[in-house]
């Protein structure tokens, strides 16, 4: 089935439009330490990693769409980056109060990689873990 391993990247995406489509002045004010690097950089990377390994889990376990399962990284990677351009286009000419900028894309586009790494780990780990289980049977 497609949609079920999918959900919980379609949930995390709507959080993400959520969060980022609110106007500015419903956002509490964060002093950033240096001007390009805020403590809401931090946010993006941790809302973007998610969103990708959520993605990357969801497609690598669909089974209806071989062409999802063979392309999982590039098109987890790409939706990312889409909706990375798409939040930042939306807050600098749509949203009151909200500010598109490069570095928050920098940071989302980042945390994407980092997602990505977390996932490529895990499923190694996984693997090499089915992998000696079967060698002890």
């Amino acid at each position: 089935m497609f949609k079920r391993p999918l959900l919980p990247g379609f949930i995390w995406t709507f959080f993400i439009v959520l969060l980022t489509l609110t106007p500015g002045n419903y956002i509490p004010k964060v002093t950033p330490f240096l001007d390009w690097i805020g403590p809401d950089k931090l946010i993006h990377l941790f809302l973007f990693g998610i969103y990708t390994y959520l993605l990357l889990k969801g497609f690598q376990r669909q089974t209806k769409y071989p062409f999802l399962l063979k392309n999982t990284v590039i098109l987890s990677l790409l939706l990312g980056m889409v909706l990375a351009i798409f939040t930042e286009m939306m807050q600098k000419f749509i949203i009151p109060g909200r500010n598109g900028n490069y570095y928050d894309f920098f940071a989302d586009a980042a945390g994407c990689i980092l997602g990505y790494i977390s996932w490529y780990i895990i499923r190694r780990n996984e693997k090499k873990n089915l992998h000696s289980s079967k060698n002890y049977n």
